[in-house]
């Protein structure tokens, strides 16, 4: 008699010496416990065997292995004993470090079963697996490669996340501290999407994928980024982009200070500085390079109050350049002249492609290429070039009042000229600065009013105030009023650009009349993708 499974053999009720029965069962269970064998496929037994010895018969097997394909030989009290396979019998063969399982017909490799594994519910690499999230791995790294063509394999590797419905979502979610922040995929229909979030909670779609065109949208913005510079750097391209837009502000030029005289002669106001040019371009990233200096042009200082009896005024300073490396330069206003002794004054000429000229004296500054004249002892002149600053006003060899500043639709604009002191001890309004055109509407600084508020108002700021659109320079400075004892400074030119006013005429003893600063340099950098 045997037992059911593993045919060990039992010990009959009367049987004699028992003891050989009892012992042949602990030698198989001794044989079958562990199940280990030291080499697999031995189809001729080994000429030496050492006393239990365990090997797997393979086919063809001859001699005392002969009819024992597939069982395990074991070598006890110097013969063998076979063991016939049942199925979910596990062997390890040390000479391969290898695990087989019986399978009902053949020893399979068990590593083989388990790479075959399928319709798990669950499965957890370094944690545990739930309901929510049947498939989970807690790592550190994590890679998917390939199967080459040298495997058998198409090189190709392709992740595919499926969904059931337009409605439903296939997407990947960034997370921290298991909180989203970021997600991309087909979030709810069919488009691509990619969305952010600062907690989890609020999404903002960053980049959208029409399904059907293609066409890529930016709900929060984009496919733009402005770089913009108030002081002179360097502009290094964002990565990406193709193209860009260059918008360059020159500085506008200050204003003279009014002339000192005495009692009972003329002595005229300070011309206006000229507005700076406007600069526009078109860039690949090909010809930027890896990188390109931004120099911010400073605005014209105005010239100072002048301190000597019977005195012409100072001069303003010129604006600066505002440059793009060697590709684009945007040029600043000319200066205007200090008061004349019974002679006018002359306003700075408006930036524009060239460097623009100070003015000298009575005489207006010449224009840049696209700028034009100051007001020679006259009213600036308008610009109507693209990217051409207008001319400051100058004053009049009278002594009446200050002129007005260029005007100027698509540039900076030039300061008002100071007011000046007639022949009979009568002060005069300075002039008001040039103005900008924001939404179809004009606006400039208003000029000092002799008697009243002296000084000149400051120039209206372009976009970057919040006045007007992107491309938008400013608004010259108005001039200051002339006054017997005290007399009006010229106001600041606007920023970016605007023309300093110029400052109003006094009389010996009197105090007062500068004129007024340049609005500084501005550069804009429009980057495409």
């Amino acid at each position: 008699m045997q037992t059911t499974h593993l045919a060990l053999p039992l010990i009959d009720a009367a049987q004699a010496q028992k003891h050989v029965t009892h012992n042949e069962s602990l030698a198989l269970v001794d044989a079958l416990t562990h199940l280990a064998v030291s080499a697999r496929g031995v189809a001729v037994p080994p000429a030496t065997p050492s006393e239990g010895e365990r090997l797997l018969i393979g086919a063809g097997a001859a001699g005392a292995f002969a009819g024992k394909s597939g069982q395990i030989a074991t070598f006890l009290a110097g013969g063998w004993s076979f063991l016939t396979p049942r199925p979910g019998w596990r062997l390890y063969v040390a000479a391969e470090s290898l695990l087989l399982l019986y399978d009902g017909a053949n020893w399979v490799d068990l590593g083989s079963s388990l790479r075959d594994l399928g319709n798990l519910s669950r499965l957890g690499v370094g944690t545990s697996a739930d309901a929510g999230n049947p498939l989970a791995a807690k790592l550190n790294a994590a890679l998917f490669t390939a199967k080459s063509t040298g495997e058998s394999g198409s090189g190709d590797l392709r992740l595919t996340l499926n969904k059931e419905a337009a409605s439903n979502t296939a997407s990947l979610v960034y997370q921290d501290a298991y909180s989203g922040r970021a997600e991309m995929g087909l979030s709810g229909d069919d488009d691509f999407r990619v969305k952010v979030s600062p907690d989890g909670s609020a999404w903002k779609s960053a980049i959208v994928v029409d399904r059907t065109t293609g066409a890529v949208a930016f709900p929060s913005g984009g496919p733009t980024k402005i770089v913009a510079f108030s002081s002179s750097g360097t502009y290094t391209p964002s990565p990406g982009v193709t193209l860009v837009d260059v918008i360059l502000f020159g500085a506008g030029g200050g204003g003279g200070s009014g002339a000192r005289q005495a009692a009972g002669a003329i002595a005229s106001g300070g011309g206006g500085g000229g507005g700076g040019g406007v600069a526009r371009g078109r860039f690949t990233a090909a010809q930027i390079g890896a990188s390109r200096a931004v120099t911010i042009g400073a605005g014209g200082a105005g010239g100072a109050t002048q301190t000597t009896n019977s005195a012409a005024g100072n001069n303003g300073a010129s604006g600066g350049d505002t440059s793009f490396g060697a590709l684009l330069r945007a040029t600043g206003g000319g200066a205007g002249s200090g008061g004349g002794l019974a002679a006018g004054s002359g306003g700075g000429g408006g930036g524009g492609l060239a460097p623009a000229g100070n003015a000298s004296g009575a005489t207006g500054g010449a224009g840049g290429a696209t700028g034009v004249s100051g007001g020679s002892a006259a009213a600036g002149a308008g610009s109507f070039y693209p990217g051409g600053g207008s001319g400051g006003g100058g004053s009049p060899a009278t002594g009446d009042a200050g002129l007005q500043g260029g005007a100027c639709p698509g540039a900076s604009s030039g300061g008002g000229a100071g007011g000046g002191i007639t022949a009979a001890n009568a002060a005069s309004n300075g002039g008001q600065g040039g103005s900008v055109y924001v939404a179809g509407n004009a606006s400039n600084a208003q000029g000092g009013v002799a008697g009243g508020a002296i000084n000149g108002a400051n120039g209206l700021g372009g976009w970057a105030n919040g006045a007007g659109p992107l491309e938008q320079a400013a608004a010259g400075g108005g001039g200051g009023a002339s006054g017997l004892a005290t007399a009006g400074d010229g106001g600041p030119g606007g920023f970016p650009g605007g023309g300093g006013g110029g400052g109003g005429a006094h009389q010996n003893g009197g105090s007062g009349g500068a004129g007024g600063a340049g609005g500084s340099g501005y550069a804009i950098i429009v980057e495409y993708f």
